[in-house]
């Protein structure tokens, strides 16, 4: 015969009294309640205003909040990793010498320093207040009481939770009362965890299929191909009526959207007097030339009869060799009629000669070298590529550089030469006549023997590295 164990009943969950609540009707009685319970020893309360009201916080005796120190602390970590960041990449991972400048600055690093300090301090800051303050907090017992509704209103009150060690029921009631509350209430847990209403749960459901939407139309354009155009929600920041540099355009003759300079002209500002040596090299302006193209014009012409990048080497040779050195030799021949001076036209200086150094480092040194041998970086790397379009710059050390009147040099850093732009509107004269100094020094380094040199003068050279 079988038998059937009888299932106990489910028992209801007895609600728990989680506190009292008493409501004031002025804000000075509440201060006053505060006090009260402060003295009294209680822990677990709080207070709940309508608006912020200055002096309540000295009456509950809420200590300094840890949140400033937890915002340092995120801070000093975020410029921390900062630094060891770029130390790592600059220094240690990928170094990389440019014009002579440090692998790793302080200087350099503060922008980024800066930023992700700030950016960890306020991550410590809005998610230390969440923590602190316990939030977010969607649903409290206290939202079932009537009069708790006032609390953004025109009500007071002071809530008393029965975790304090000093809570009773009956004890903690009678001292509440005392406060003089215009009301006393408890607050007790829900024994049935509220349904979310059936409207609600399909809002939510449709709010959460439209944000998966965004995604996977992402995810569908990535692995789709497609030939139409995309869509341009506002036309006029895509297609700007202005020319771009390196860019053709049918406004102008040559074809070009970047003009060049007006021949003859000097940028504004830079032109003080009729000083011809001092802007031009020259001593003075030939009548029937024009001074400031001829280098670039001429090296140009020369430069574009060099064989194509995809035409085989001998047949452009047999073809173009004799064109190119015609042209090469023609245009050496028109630069050198020219009354370039030889001798510079400011006082040569110590200072002079230290800010060419610096100048030569930052603009020439990565195409010509440290030593002006033509092996820079870029130069070494556009060697390596082999793709047929560079023209290795020159050695400063060959006969005809050093033969070249300085004058001619300061014309070569001015308007460019083959490959080589023109540094004209980058470098102010002053500079530009010290890196031909100290291409100059350079040249003169290569022509001395060290054996002919003095001890004094040996220890000068180390001294001056």
């Amino acid at each position: 015969m079988a038998t059937t164990i009888e299932q106990p009943e489910k028992t209801k969950a007895e609600p728990e009294l989680l506190g009292l609540l008493a409501e004031f009707d002025d804000p000075h009685a509440l201060v006053a309640a505060s006090t009260k319970v402060r003295d009294a020893g209680y822990n677990r309360w709080d207070t709940h205003t309508p608006f912020p009201m200055h002096g309540i916080d000295e009456a509950m005796g809420i200590k300094w909040t840890i949140l400033p120190w937890i915002v340092a602390a995120c801070g000093l970590t975020g410029g921390t990793i900062a630094i060891s960041m770029q130390y790592w990449m600059n220094a240690v991972d990928y170094p990389f010498l440019i014009s002579g400048k440090p692998l790793f600055s302080i200087p350099a690093c503060i922008p980024i320093t800066f930023e992700l300090s700030v950016l960890l301090a306020a991550f410590g800051a809005f998610f230390g207040m969440l923590g602190l303050n316990q939030l977010p907090k969607l649903y409290n017992p206290m939202f079932k009481s009537e009069a708790f509704r006032r609390v953004t209103n025109d009500r007071f009150f002071l809530s008393m939770d029965a975790s304090d060690p000093k809570f009773s029921e009956i004890d903690t009631g009678e001292f509440v009362k005392s406060l003089n509350p215009i009301h006393v209430e408890e607050f007790w847990s829900d024994v049935e965890s509220p349904k979310l209403p059936r409207n609600l749960k399909l809002g939510l459901s449709l709010v959460g299929v439209f944000m998966l939407m965004p995604i996977a139309l992402v995810a569908y354009k990535r692995s789709t191909v497609t030939d139409t155009p995309r869509i341009h929600i506002v036309p006029d920041m895509d297609f700007q009526p202005k020319l771009k540099t390196q860019n053709t355009t049918g406004i102008f003759g040559d074809g070009r959207e970047v003009r060049p300079h007006i021949p003859g002209t000097i940028p504004r500002g830079q032109f003080k007097d009729d000083n011809v040596p001092f802007y031009y090299g020259l001593k003075e302006l030939p009548e029937d030339q024009d001074v400031i193209t001829i280098a670039v014009q001429d090296e140009k012409q020369a430069d574009e009869k060099k064989p194509a990048a995809d035409e085989k080497p001998a047949e452009a040779g047999k073809a173009d060799a004799q064109p190119a050195a015609d042209a090469k030799a023609a245009e050496d021949d028109k630069l050198a009629k020219l009354p370039w001076v030889t001798e510079f036209p400011m006082p040569v200086t110590e200072k002079m000669m230290a800010r060419g150094k610096e100048r030569f480092r930052i603009y020439c040194s990565v195409c010509h070298g440290l030593g002006g041998e033509g092996d820079g970086l870029v130069t070494l790397r556009a060697m390596d590529l082999q793709q047929g379009t560079w023209v290795k710059p020159a050695s400063y050390h060959t006969d005809n550089v050093r033969k070249q009147p300085v004058g001619r040099l300061f014309n070569t850093i001015t308007n460019g030469v083959r490959k080589m732009p023109a540094y004209g509107p980058q470098i102010p004269p002053e500079d530009r006549w010290a890196i031909v100094l100290y291409v100059r020094a350079l040249q003169k380094s290569h022509q001395v023997d060290a054996k002919t040199l003095t001890d004094e003068e040996k220890q000068k050279l180390r001294d001056t590295k």
